[in-house]
């Protein structure tokens, strides 16, 4: 039986999207009666977040045959991503962002012009960049689901949940503006879901009546998602990749140059809120709706389709 290989990165103690998603992957994949694993460079302890079901395989130490998947991504430094593609074994190229894709090639290059043997993404966005920026004919779209699990909803707290990783500037700003230039909600209490264990993300947004979204540059953007499940009010950016389901329907979405007027939307929100809490019950729905379109079923089928398809083709 092939392996198939996920290259990840080295640090996987903290739970970031990009690496919890090639778990996600990993996870169906060896359910399924797969060989797939994840490789890296991890030193110390197994992260407690990750599933006891996910193998991991150090990238240094273990042998490699023809029959072999191995599973790019976008965030490998060039001279692993040379190394790999010289290697006479499959490659597929998993795009969870293609912000990121363009920083270890030269302009001259293209990731089609590489013995890549398929390619996939995370969503429509990044699939057209493939398509249209590096002349990929066929990429196949695999939509992560949120991994998260369901907690139960107590009544909303007026707080507001944030995850300021990407866009520190931009939070202090809304954060300054609210205390200062909109008093009346100097006491609305900020709670940054930032490097927390998944189960406790999901605690505080069950809790939260708004999620402050602060996307920059995204394959897709799984917080946005998580927030709608959770019946948060979703406010801010959508980051490029949640195009692939930011409506205005189901969020308040922000999309200028400077952080400014995302205060002030924030803020009418908080009024609207507290003159009726459930002023946004409509938005509210259609968050829910549009999440349950990212849920484990979903992805796992899709995945599974396109390596039945592909290790079928390959073999």
């Amino acid at each position: 039986m092939s392996q198939i290989i996920y290259l990840s990165i080295e640090n996987l103690q903290t739970p970031v999207g990009g690496v919890m998603v090639q778990a996600a992957h990993v996870e169906a994949l060896v359910r399924a009666g797969y060989d797939a694993k994840i490789s890296t460079t991890l030193k110390g302890a197994r992260p407690d977040w990750l599933s006891p079901t996910v193998p991991i395989v150090d990238g240094n130490k273990f042998s490699v045959s023809k029959d072999d998947v191995a599973v790019l991504h976008d965030s490998i430094p060039r001279k692993h991503f040379e190394r790999i593609v010289a290697m006479p074994l499959c490659k597929v190229f998993f795009c969870q962002n293609h912000y990121f894709l363009d920083q270890y090639l030269e302009p001259s290059e293209r990731l089609s012009d590489f013995p890549i043997d398929a390619f996939i993404c995370v969503s429509e966005p990044a699939a057209a960049y493939l398509r249209d920026v590096h002349g990929v004919t066929d990429p196949v779209v695999l939509r992560p689901c949120i991994m998260q699990k369901k907690v139960p909803e107590p009544a909303k707290k007026l707080q507001i949940c944030y995850m300021p990783r990407k866009r520190l500037t931009e939070a202090g700003t809304v954060i300054y503006h609210l205390r200062y230039l909109h008093r009346d909600h100097a006491q609305i209490k900020f709670v940054s879901i930032n490097n927390m264990h998944p189960d406790e993300v999901a605690r505080i947004m069950a809790e939260s009546a708004i999620f402050l979204s602060l996307s920059g540059n995204e394959g897709l953007g799984l917080p946005p998602l998580e927030a709608m499940r959770a019946g948060c009010v979703v406010i801010g950016y959508h980051g490029g990749g949640g195009l692939d389901y930011a409506t205005p329907e189901n969020g308040i979405w922000y999309d200028q140059v400077t952080p400014d007027g995302l205060a002030g939307l924030v803020a009418e929100a908080i009024d609207r809120l507290k003159q009726d809490p459930g002023a946004y019950s409509d938005m509210i729905t259609a968050g829910r709706q549009t999440a349950a379109l990212y849920q484990k079923d979903s992805m796992e089928a899709e995945l599974l389709a396109f390596w039945r398809s592909f290790l079928g083709a390959e073999q």
